[in-house]
């Protein structure tokens, strides 16, 4: 058998079905390289080319409404001291040391040692972008009156409301290009707030202090159903009053919570009480079935224990 040692492309050219055989070589080639390139660079590929969103747990987030004591606000004439003055300016720079330069600085440049733990940076006075409300008093005055709550701007409604005007003019001390409000502007701040009547704040506590001291004021109720439930348990059986109690009584804790709906009110008004929603009150229906001799044996009984707990 005699091997030719090179090609014929003049063959090739009158039978080109033999060039299939390396167009396969060729493809198997380019593909070997593909899959190795791919491989190689899977770690890069397999990126994301932007970064996923983290949703945070809602659960989390603690938010809880502030301390405030009660105060009546004195009544001011909102025309008055809608109007700058060299008294209200200087009653606000006080005021301003006292409440607003831990977040606004000294100079209300939003700088305060305070502002560096905030998510929002807090206003700059002398800057006129990006005032939420606006810049007239009325708009300052409700700021004060309402608060920012997504920017971290508190309210300040515990203050008299004179005092929140004197806050007013002396930010705007900071700068010479503050708008003024119209005598409608501010006959409507009236309007909105009752400012000529003056107005009584009510207290609040944050929700978490409150649940906790209903928690503290429910303990002694709970030492006490824990005791009406404990003798009930171990009702005597030789007292009839317990016996029946000891078969009766399906929910202890129940019966516990509602002894003073018919305690120290008489044995005719307990069967009435009890008659009417047994089950709800923890009893079995068939209490109802009792003679009027087992309803004292009863009552007596509950009267006896609940004395004890």
């Amino acid at each position: 058998m005699q091997v030719n040692d090179e090609i014929d492309f003049l063959e090739l050219l009158k039978n080109p079905i033999r060039l299939f055989g390396f167009t396969y070589m060729y493809f198997l080639i380019v593909a070997g390289c593909i899959g190795t390139y791919y491989i190689w660079n899977m770690n890069d590929v397999s990126k994301n080319g932007i970064a996923p969103v983290i949703i945070k747990d809602s659960t989390q987030f603690v938010s809880d409404i502030s301390m405030q004591r009660g105060a009546l606000i004195p009544p001011v004439n909102v025309v008055e001291v809608g109007r700058t003055s060299k008294a209200l300016v200087d009653k606000g720079a006080n005021l301003f040391k006292a409440n607003c330069i831990s977040c606004h600085g000294d100079n209300g440049m939003g700088d305060g040692p305070s502002s560096a733990t905030l998510t929002v940076k807090p206003r700059n006075f002398h800057s006129a972008e990006g005032w939420k409300n606006g810049r007239k008093v009325s708009n300052l005055y409700r700021t004060l009156q309402e608060g920012i709550v997504q920017n971290g701007m508190q309210s300040f409604n515990y203050l008299p409301a004179e005092d929140r005007f004197a806050l007013i003019h002396y930010v705007r001390t900071f700068a010479n290009d503050f708008p003024l409000d119209s005598l409608s502007e501010l006959m409507d701040l009236e309007k909105n707030y009752n400012l000529s009547k003056g107005s009584q704040l009510p207290p609040r506590i944050p929700v978490r202090l409150a649940m906790m001291k209903i928690e503290q004021e429910s303990q002694g109720d709970s030492v006490y159903v824990y005791g009406i439930n404990k003798s009930i348990t171990a009702s005597n059986q030789e007292d009839l009053g317990g016996v029946l109690a000891h078969r009766l009584c399906v929910n202890n804790t129940k019966i516990a919570a509602s002894l003073n709906l018919f305690n120290d009110k008489g044995v005719d008004e307990f069967i009435r009480i009890v008659s009417t929603d047994p089950v709800t009150l923890g009893f079995k229906a068939e209490v109802t079935r009792l003679s009027r001799e087992e309803w004292s044996a009863l009552y007596m009984y509950f009267s006896k224990i609940s004395k004890k707990s």
